[in-house]
């Protein structure tokens, strides 16, 4: 008999039934088919994805103690006579041997699995440590760091979509955040201010970028967990970055939004309510449960920092923190619901 875990069972009655509805099989066939599995536990796979979460956070705060203070590496260099460029190509070598041994383990497991998935933390790394010195061997260009933060994104990416591996592409995301934020202050001379905008109003940009390539990237055979991550993270970083627009507006500088009346800031803020509004309709619109839960809590995150800014001085606090725990109340009632609904389909 075929074991499924909880989400497969329910991709698998929900063909079921689709075929029994459409007349594709009779009842008895439907009958058959829903015997031929059976739910299995999946208990241990939360625990898994909480061990290896802990795994990474391990491994990274190695690397920072060893790597990032450079004393081994420094002691290694000096050993053995070698140049910041040198160092660059030894790990950059070590890239192409660890990406040449992920490739063989995914062909060898194609199924997802946490521990595969773990070892794409060690190419990331190394890749890391090799544009590192290689920006140490040429000056940075000048102080050009988000050239070299770019070189990681573009690293990143192509080994992301070549190789499958969802941490890869993670990171290609996370690196283009300060490569373009790097870039954006280069290109003006630190100034505070690139093309007219701030940085939250330079990140908003961005996000709106990253879900519109997600959205094309819907359109093409690309690896699926690619497509996922760009369109959570371009979402996420649009709504986080139109959060803190609708605070600072488009300020270049503290003492520029602190000389700034609050009533000046209305018009930022009744476009982000529109956009979570806006996020929250899509969601509904598309059954992405993702963008719901986006619009739903940075909607209310929208109405707290609103209180604070607006109401604090004149509300009563008990009045306050009592419809916030109403609000968390019926947040939680929505998921419970949510959850009762999906144990009595199955």
């Amino acid at each position: 008999m075929l074991e499924l875990d909880k989400k497969e069972a329910q991709i698998v009655q929900r063909a079921i039934q689709s075929w029994q509805r459409d007349r594709l099989i009779s009842d008895e066939q439907a009958g058959e088919l829903q015997k031929s599995y059976k739910v299995v536990n999946t208990d241990w796979q939360t625990l898994t994805l909480y061990i290896f979460i802990a795994a990474i956070s391990c491994a990274l705060m190695a690397f920072g103690s060893l790597v990032l203070d450079e004393k081994w590496i420094e002691i290694i260099r000096k050993k053995f006579s070698l140049t910041d460029s040198v160092i660059a190509l030894v790990f950059g070598a070590l890239t192409i041997f660890l990406c040449y041994e992920g490739w063989r383990r995914n062909k060898h497991q194609p199924l997802f699995s946490f521990n595969r998935e773990l070892f794409w933390l060690l190419p990331v790394l190394s890749i890391g440590v090799s544009v590192v010195y290689l920006g140490k061997s040429v000056n940075y260009l000048e102080g050009n760091y988000g050239a070299f933060w770019l070189l990681a994104t573009a690293c990143y990416g192509v080994l992301g979509i070549t190789l499958h591996s969802r941490l890869l592409w993670i990171a290609t995301l996370l690196c283009l955040i300060p490569a373009y934020v790097k870039l954006t202050y280069f290109l003006t001379g630190d100034a505070a201010y690139f093309l007219g905008m701030n940085l939250p109003c330079r990140m908003a940009l961005l996000g709106v970028l990253l879900t519109g390539v997600a959205w094309i990237l819907r359109q093409f055979k690309v690896y699926a967990p690619i497509k996922d991550i760009t369109w959570s993270g371009g979402w996420l970083l649009l709504l986080i970055s139109g959060w803190l627009i609708s605070i600072f507006g488009n300020c270049g500088t503290w003492d520029e939004w602190q000389q700034l009346r609050q009533v000046h800031l209305l018009q930022w803020v009744i476009v982000y309510t529109v956009l979570c509004a806006g996020v929250l309709l899509l969601g509904l619109k598309l059954k992405d449960d993702l963008l719901r839960d986006l619009g739903v809590a940075f909607l209310l995150l929208d109405l707290y920092t609103r209180y604070f800014e607006y109401l604090w001085d004149f509300t009563n606090k008990g009045l306050f923190f009592g419809i916030l725990a109403l609000s968390f109340w019926w947040v939680g009632r929505l998921i419970e619901r949510r959850m009762k609904q999906g144990t009595e389909r199955k």
